[in-house]
């Protein structure tokens, strides 16, 4: 008996849905996140730029700025943004948020305008706080959307960060997302309440934190490595069609903690960001302005310094060098 041909079922396409919008195959729009008026009666709006390939594939958010005042992954999200003008996705969506925290960038100061850290304010409120108001409409309108989020991030004032991917301890998907990335160290984090990574880890959304330079100020190095990693999560989840190289191999380690200083004076540093110390070596001097005493600064143990305190003046106490070890 001849088989009967069945009906063709129309393809179901996967529902990428940003900000009460339907995202559509192959559109590129931009949206406007609205959490608030200036008190000038200024509507601040928050763009949201989304890329969604013909074919479908993973949703990645990548966001910056959360801190006012980091700009160096408000370039390393422009310079993904420009390249997928020349290079379209493949399959899949791209969600950028390159300044999420807008407020505070208007300003170049880290906090919002209530003098809150947005990154302490997850999962947010709809009737909180101006920061408690921004991560609700984040973690409410955007995030579900995307399966995996990278979110770019910066030293602060005089911390110069060496270029560092963190995951949440015990997350194997964002471990493995880490080791494509190939960052020059991957960092294993605690969660910390409040802050995204918190939030994230109950929905068991890979989460990816990518810090490098400082605060205020644009960093080659960093810029450089971000847009290559991000790149290297495109190609190696089959959003960009092109195998990512192999991976030069990043030192995993397991934990940090900082080298404060014992003695207030002139901080002269004698150690690169990036290196690899060894117990008790001289990481740097802590000098009296009087010329009167003349103060080292030892390792305290194996390990990489991740950040070097780049302001010539300490006062006891302060944090000097951050020091990851395996």
């Amino acid at each position: 008996m001849p088989r009967t041909k069945q009906p063709s079922t129309p393809k179901v396409c996967k529902l990428v849905r940003v900000l009460g919008e339907n995202v559509l195959p192959g559109e590129q729009i931009t949206l406007d996140l609205q959490v608030a008026k200036l008190y000038t009666r200024t509507q601040v709006d928050i763009p949201v730029v989304v890329h969604r390939a013909k074919h479908e594939g993973p949703t990645l958010l990548v966001m910056a700025a959360m801190h006012g005042d980091e700009v160096t992954g408000i370039e390393i999200a422009r310079r993904m943004l420009v390249a997928l003008k020349r290079r379209p996705l493949d399959r899949g969506t791209l969600i950028a948020i390159p300044v999420l925290n807008v407020f505070g960038f208007l300003a170049m100061q880290r906090e919002m305008p209530d003098g809150r850290d947005l990154n302490r304010c997850f999962p947010g409120s709809e009737h909180g706080s101006l920061a408690a108001r921004l991560a609700h409409a984040l973690v409410n309108e955007v995030l579900p959307a995307a399966d995996v989020v990278i979110d770019l991030h910066a030293g602060g004032a005089q911390r110069m960060n060496f270029p560092q991917l963190r995951y949440t301890a015990g997350s194997q998907p964002a471990l493995e997302l880490a080791r494509l990335f190939d960052p020059p160290v991957i960092l294993s984090s605690k969660k910390i309440a409040g802050t995204l990574r918190h939030h994230l880890a109950k929905t068991d959304k890979p989460y990816l934190l990518f810090e490098g330079g400082a605060s205020k100020q644009f960093d080659d190095l960093t810029t450089e490595e971000g847009v290559r990693g991000i790149s290297r999560v495109l190609m190696g989840t089959k959003m960009w069609d092109q195998e990512p190289r192999s991976p030069r191999g990043a030192a995993e380690l397991s934990n940090s903690s900082w080298v404060r200083a014992n003695y207030s004076g002139l901080l002269d540093t004698i150690v690169e960001n990036g290196a690899e110390v060894k117990k008790g070596e001289v990481l740097a001097y802590v000098n009296d302005p009087y010329g009167k005493s003349l103060n080292k600064v030892r390792a305290p143990f194996n390990g990489q310094v991740l950040c070097v305190n780049t302001s010539p003046v300490v006062n006891q106490g302060d944090a000097m060098f951050h020091i990851g070890k395996a």
